[in-house]
């Protein structure tokens, strides 16, 4: 065996702990995670060690029988030598069996259906949980939790793995959350504001201290992503294991909203221009009141039917994230409907009063019928050249100033940053693309936002002493 380096003993020894059955370990690509979770398995299957169980079937789960292989490979290699073991390796099933005391590893990819029935299990390893497919992955990680709630169930769960690929879900909330009672998470993030700064970059990476070819690789991508912005991206969220994106595919970086949500947020001055996306059949609709003064307000409303709770399971978001918007005033639930109406996003908007509510064309009779003339509605193309337009000037208020959010709004908002991506053609415009189905993309609080700062930034600046408003005149 390879004796672990120190910040791995450190986890090990938490992960292990009799109180905790849910150990998480993220690091940047590079710093050991398959072999560690190969090391945890290995031990699970010698007789003699402590986390051995004679006869229990022991778990390891990853993205793909492919992406298992990484894991699988380190263990054969160390327990082949014994002759005591069996091994299963075809193209659709990998396994092991020690032959003496029938204790086994059974591998599981990333779909929920396959690990319906977990019981009896001590031990699941789950390797790079960031890169399992979206909506099995959340399946997969509903029936872990299930199977651990299961009265006098012995299952200790340990994750290992990157952030990346996956900008948000589960993964991300299990790291954030941090350590608590029964959970114990290691989390080894850079600062982005010393990205490219060599002591960040090592102290993120511990196994620079035993690789030279493992340094020098790190300095070399440090040294192009300086040039680069999409390789900026890339090195922030793979080699610091802080998730971020190229501009090309993400609708606001990873920086831009730090710098939103760092700025002191902006006082109601003046008459808001209030963005509107309305959703189609049980999707969400939203608005979004963007100030002269860089002031952001979001609110959305759902669907009552279904429930909001089972929206959270339909659309694979951790257990209460809606109920929180709900509880904070953001997200209004229009009951009993199936389809939110229009005129209850409108009369949540107008306490902003409103200079203009500007949309796109979708719905667009159902809104100025709910409006009733009491707000100016200004409807936009949705032609990429508009798009690119709205995307840029967001872009600008975010890079530049003065944009701010209010802090009921951030989760909200955050939310749909999450799911809101964009496409470029082949002039180089973009706009924001639609992802998933059934209605299950939030973006839309992201989408309204865009049409509120494109409308901002044509409006004219005014200079000079404000005008007067005088009651009764002509």
């Amino acid at each position: 065996m390879v004796v672990l380096r120190p910040f791995q003993r450190r986890f090990v020894a938490a992960a292990l702990r009799p109180d905790v059955d849910t150990a998480a370990l993220s690091t940047p690509r590079g710093n050991g995670k398959s072999w560690l979770a190969a090391h945890l398995l290995t031990r699970a299957l010698t007789p003699g060690e402590d986390l051995h169980e004679a006869g229990a079937e022991y778990l390891l789960c990853a993205g793909s029988i492919e992406q298992a292989r990484l894991c699988f490979r380190f263990v054969r290699a160390w327990l082949e030598p014994t002759g005591a073991y069996r091994f299963l390796d075809s193209a659709t099933r990998i396994g092991i069996t020690h032959r003496p005391t029938n204790t086994r590893l059974r591998v599981l990819s990333s779909n929920g259906k396959t690990a319906m029935g977990i019981v009896g299990c001590p031990l699941l390893v789950a390797d790079e949980p960031g890169s399992w497919e979206v909506v099995g992955g959340q399946l997969m990680h509903d029936a872990i939790q299930t199977a651990q709630g299961k009265p006098g169930s012995p299952l200790r769960v340990v994750y290992i793995g990157t952030l990346a690929p996956a900008t948000s879900g589960w993964w991300h909330d299990l790291i954030e959350d941090g350590s608590n009672a029964s959970t114990h998470v290691t989390a080894l993030r850079g600062d982005p504001e010393k990205w490219d700064k060599w002591p960040e970059i090592r102290r993120c990476n511990p196994l620079t201290a035993v690789s030279p070819a493992f340094r020098a690789k790190l300095i070399e991508e440090r040294d192009k992503a300086r040039a680069d912005t999409r390789l900026k991206a890339r090195f922030l969220s793979y080699r610091l294991n802080v998730p971020s994106g190229d501009e090309s595919t993400v609708l606001l970086t990873v920086d831009d909203w730090r710098r939103v949500r760092g700025r002191e947020v902006a006082a109601r001055i003046g008459r808001p221009v209030v963005g509107v996306d309305l959703g189609g059949g049980r999707a969400w609709s939203a608005a979004v009141a963007l100030w002269p003064s860089g002031r952001t307000e979001a609110v959305a409303v759902a669907p009552g039917v279904p429930s909001i709770e089972e929206q959270e399971k339909r659309d694979r978001v951790p257990a209460g994230a809606y109920r929180r918007l709900v509880n904070v005033g953001a997200l209004t639930v229009d009951e009993s409907r199936r389809v939110p109406r229009v005129s209850t996003l409108i009369d949540r908007l107008l306490h902003w009063r409103p200079v203009a509510v500007v949309c796109d064309r979708f719905r667009l009779g159902e809104l100025l019928d709910a409006a009733r003339g009491r707000v100016r509605v200004v409807p936009r193309v949705a032609r990429w050249s508009e798009a690119s337009e709205d995307i840029r000037a967001l872009r600008k208020l975010a890079l530049d100033g003065p944009l701010s959010v209010a802090p009921t709004s951030c989760a909200l908002i955050e939310a749909s940053l999450g799911v809101a991506t964009v496409k470029t053609d082949d002039q180089g415009s973009v706009r924001l693309v639609k992802n998933g189905t059934n209605n299950t993309a939030r973006d839309d609080v992201a989408a309204a936002w865009v049409l509120a700062a494109g409308e901002v930034s044509r409006r004219p600046v005014r200079t000079g002493p404000p005008r007067l408003h005088i009651v009764g005149a002509a």
